[in-house]
């Protein structure tokens, strides 16, 4: 299973004091048990981060990180800009989404959301969101997501 980290909750996961459900995030990605994907304007956002940086360059060389080629996402994410009918400014995530074909994404940004879950913009499958709640439903959806592997096929 892939996922997307927006900048947005970038800090929730890998600040100084993670949120617990960052840290729920964190130690299925350090199992291994999920994949981040990067590429394209979001890798540079997420670098910004010192314990990011160097959480990812360790977790490219081992598997937990899938790198997608920079210059397509920048290409893909030119096309959507040229006729966007998002709510959001972040085009480049929904390119991130259409080349890594990752459909969870965990991001802190109500527009960037609506747009992930429109299905004009991320679709086949439509993009889920990862829930930032901690209720116990909220629990058992994260689960549900991170145990479904149509999210992001192998490529």
């Amino acid at each position: 299973m892939c996922l997307i980290l927006d900048a947005s909750a970038r800090d929730q996961v890998f600040g100084r004091n993670p949120t617990a459900v960052g840290r729920e995030l964190f130690d299925w990605l350090e199992a291994r048990r999920t994949r981040l994907v990067l590429g394209g304007k979001l890798t540079e956002e997420l670098a910004g981060s010192d314990s990011f940086q160097k959480w990812a360059e360790t977790a490219v060389s081992d598997g937990r990180v899938r790198v997608f080629d920079n210059e397509q996402v920048d290409r893909v994410t030119g096309v959507l800009s040229a006729d966007w009918s998002g709510e959001s400014d972040d085009q480049h995530v929904i390119a991130l989404a259409e080349v890594s074909r990752a459909r969870i994404l965990y991001a802190d940004d109500g527009p960037l959301q609506n747009d992930f879950r429109n299905p004009e913009l991320v679709s086949s499958p439509g993009g889920k969101l990862y829930p930032t709640g901690e209720s116990r439903n909220a629990t058992r959806h994260r689960l549900r997501l991170l145990r479904q592997t149509n999210l992001c096929p192998n490529r």
